[in-house]
């Protein structure tokens, strides 16, 4: 039967898809088949997900889909969570995600074209709807092509021929990732993916317009599109953060991940594009930057998609999914290709007719300058980003995530004074001294916030410069939205999504740049001192789930300081499922910081103590005891991917530079993994016999690094006191991060009500309109049946033809 919904729900589409290109060419008796068949093809495509769906919920094992992603043990949301959790759930999510947009497009579209026609008085051939849902249905009929080649519905028979037998159904199945089993973890890809699907939207808008050679009404129509992408897309990313966080327990939620960035950059994207469109939309300029916006928008969807599943980032990513096989691989750059041609090939036909409009007199010092330039900014830092997401595509290896914060830094700094400045500038024509008279505030607040920073906190010079810029613009945004409240309009949701990003800025200053991290050993019921505070290991107490296979441990810490207490948790188990040891963190919100513990191991007899272990990022030396070390790069060369998911023995190392008494030596330490437990591999330092190196850890995620336990204890010899080694850290203003997310959400929420109001409020004046001329024309037409013509009107039953 899904078979059945997915077939019928293509041809439905592609049906469609013909039917709106005929009626893109004049032909409006097709429309209501048109119409139908699209119809026809969300009904196939919702009524697809919800038999997977079926499958999932009743254990239905005998589909390979089903046995591999999920379990009897999973609780209902988490089994729930199981349908996008693969390749063929992922694409089929996004169908249907943009089946349910699209029952909303063609909504929007019917309405919005008989309100102009009706108050324009125009034909046919003005409707948008012919040509908008042409380009919709044909994206929609290229992921259910997907879903035919990527098939959910396999039997597990017809996945592994000859080695299961035709009728076999499993007892269970394999489970889901324990990374995946979380609760954001069930609302984060819907929510990225109703982004990614919304982003089609502003694109078949530009379409429309280039064919038609007509641009008079597309900003409109797309700009509350542009609004609710931009709004989705940013809460799914940021969710996605969230759950690093909380989840992965390197002590971050954004490590610049290749497939990260991928979803990052058509955010920037169009967050550009919603501000050249309110640039087009109030004085006619910037018209083709917002076509070319809206375009790239999707096609970078459509890139990142193509990176993320194409299995090119296998080993960059750790989000990435493996090769799909080469009939997707082939069909995803086809998809990516034809789009790209289309929108591109369009805009280089339309170049001549995409000119500016006649020329107004208008300053340099005004918004749409600023907001340009904003624009331009934001371009610039996309660019960055995707050369780098883009890099394991030409080279061996991912760039350092240094790099793009190096780069973005002075970005960040334009785009948070450009905002600021951009405010309080006029639209076309600026009152000079009107606009310096309302620096005055924001301008003191700032160096007065700035010069105490200086002072008390930062000494970094760009960092100070970001934490300036940002308190500017948060004081600029926050003086109009208090304004606007005050007049009781609701037109504050631009200054507040503004207002959202500056706080946000200043949580990525406090939580990334000030953070404080310690490694800790913390024996049975001995305090240690660390980050100010006393932390004490109380042992281990199991986590009772019936459900699952696995053994899971709390792992107790007390937290303590000024009389306070905090009972931590962090937890480590061994996964049947990986075949590995998982470890998540646990967290103490305080409100201005968190406190963050990240469990590295338990050792019972180490041979190393916590003050033996020492940080070391990628090209980094440090003196550690008198020797100079220097991590050089992860050495693989032992390492096989393909053991560690079957959970075989595996050897991974890290490359190191050793120098004693002024003589350098390569030194390769190393850690030996087997049915997910890790253990290092002792190495001794050249020349310094009674000096032994551990690899006690790795991180990945974020900046490549390397925790290297440096013993002068005899080998063999060790404590056999139970021991937990752990990651503290705090993490200062984090809540900064999650609030400005929350904030700019809010914005972009007033934002499209404000748009929807205008547009009723519109609409209103317009049927006024209306009806005075009809009326106006029905007493014309008495006039003209007594034989006089009034004012020199025309018959009104021609003109009820026209209208």
């Amino acid at each position: 039967m899904g078979y059945v919904f997915v077939y019928i729900a293509f041809a439905a589409c592609l049906i469609s898809t013909i039917l709106y290109a005929m009626a893109s060419r004049g032909n409006e008796k097709v429309v209501k088949f048109a119409r139908m068949f699209f119809h026809l093809s969300i009904i196939m495509t919702i009524s697809s997900a919800a038999f997977l769906l079926y499958l999932i919920i009743t254990h239905q094992f005998d589909y390979t889909y089903v046995w591999s992603y999920s379990s009897k043990d999973l609780p209902f949301n988490l089994l729930m969570s199981t349908f996008y959790a693969g390749q063929e759930g992922s694409f089929h999510l996004w169908a249907f995600m943009m089946a349910v947009l699209g029952i909303f497009v063609l909504s929007f579209l019917i309405a919005r074209d008989r309100d102009y026609e009706a108050n324009h008085h125009t034909t046919f051939k003005e409707r948008y709807e012919p040509l908008v849902m042409l380009v919709f249905a044909s994206i929609q009929t290229m992921l259910l092509f997907t879903l035919i080649l990527k098939s959910p519905y396999l039997k597990v028979w017809e996945s592994f021929p000859g080695d299961v037998q035709l009728g076999f159904v499993p007892e269970d199945g394999r489970g889901l990732n324990p990374l995946l089993q979380n609760f954001w973890m069930t609302i984060h890809p819907p929510i990225l993916l109703a982004g990614f699907s919304s982003l089609a939207v502003p694109f078949c808008f530009a379409i429309a317009a280039l064919i038609k050679n007509n641009y008079s009404r597309w900003m409109k129509l797309a700009l509350p599109w542009t609004l609710f992408s931009g709004m989705v897309l940013g809460v799914g990313i940021m969710l996605g953060g969230f759950w690093a966080y909380g989840v992965l327990g390197w002590g971050g939620y954004w490590g610049w991940d290749p497939v990260e960035n991928s979803s990052f950059v058509p955010w920037i994207v169009i967050i550009a594009a919603i501000h050249t469109l309110v640039g087009e939309e109030k004085t006619g300029k910037f018209k083709k930057t917002s076509l070319i916006l809206c375009i790239l928008g999707f096609v970078l969807v459509l890139y990142s998609t193509f990176l993320t599943r194409s299995g090119i980032l296998g080993d960059a990513s750790v989000h990435s999914f493996v090769d799909p096989g080469q009939e997707v691989y082939i069909f995803l750059v086809a998809f990516l290709g034809f789009y790209l041609l289309l929108g591109l090939g369009l805009i280089l036909y339309r170049i001549k007719s995409l000119g500016s409009p006649a020329k107004e007199t208008s300053e340099m010092l005004s918004r749409e300058s600023a907001l340009f330039i904003g624009a331009v900014t934001l371009c610039a830092s996309a660019l960055v980003i995707g050369v780098g997401t883009s890099w394991p595509i030409f080279s061996q290896g991912t760039v350092d995530p240094a790099f793009y914060n190096k780069m973005n830094l002075p970005l960040a700094i334009m785009i948070a004074a450009v905002n600021g400045i951009s405010i309080l500038l006029a639209w076309k024509h600026n009152n000079s001294q009107r606009f310096l008279k309302s620096l005055y505030l924001p301008i003191t607040l700032t160096v007065v916030t700035s010069v105490a920073l200086a002072i008390f906190a930062i000494r970094d010079v760009l960092i100070l410069a970001l934490a300036a810029t940002s308190i500017f613009s948060f004081a600029i945004n926050l003086q109009i939205i208090l304004k606007l409240i005050s007049n009781k309009t609701i037109k504050a949701g631009p200054y507040i999504a503004h207002l959202g990003i500056m706080v946000l800025f200043l949580g990525i200053i406090g939580s990334s740049k000030y953070s404080v991290e310690e490694n800790l050993a913390l024996p049975l019921d001995e305090p240690k001192e660390a980050l100010g505070y006393t932390l004490t290991y109380k042992g281990a107490t199991p986590i009772r789930d019936e459900k699952s296979a696995d053994e899971k441990y709390h792992f107790n810490v007390v937290v303590e300081k000024d009389g306070k207490g905090y009972l931590l948790q962090p937890v480590m188990f061994y996964s049947e499922y990986s075949k590995g040891i998982m470890k998540n963190p646990d967290i103490a919100n305080l409100g201005i910081k968190d406190i963050y513990l990240a469990p590295m191991s338990l050792e019972v007899g180490s041979p190393y103590t916590e003050q033996d272990i020492v940080k070391f990022e990628k090209g980094q030396e440090l003196d550690v005891k008198g020797l100079k070390i220097k991590f050089i790069d992860f050495d693989r060369s032992k390492f096989s991917q393909d053991k560690m998911m079957s959970g075989e023995e595996n050897i991974i190392g890290a490359q190191l530079e050793i120098t004693v008494d002024g003589k350098t030596e390569t030194v390769i330490a190393e850690q030996h993994l087997a049915e997910g437990h890790t253990d290092p591999i002792p190495v001794k330092v050249p020349g310094k016999d009674n000096y032994t190196l551990y690899l006690t850890q790795m991180a990945v995620d974020g900046a490549p690094s390397a925790f290297i336990a440096v013993s002068d204890k005899p080998e063999g010899v060790a404590d056999d006191k139970e021991t937990l080694v752990l990651s503290a850290s705090i993490k200062p203003l984090i809540n900064l991060v999650w609030g400005g997310t929350i904030i700019m959400a809010i914005g972009f929420f007033i934002a499209l009500l404000n748009r929807r109001k205008a547009f009723l409020g519109e609409k209103k004046v317009a049927e006024k309109v209306t009806h005075h001329s009809d009326h106006s024309h029905s007493n014309g037409n008495g006039h003209a049946s007594n034989g006089h013509s009034s004012n020199g009107h025309k018959n009104v039953q021609h003109k009820k033809h026209q209208h």
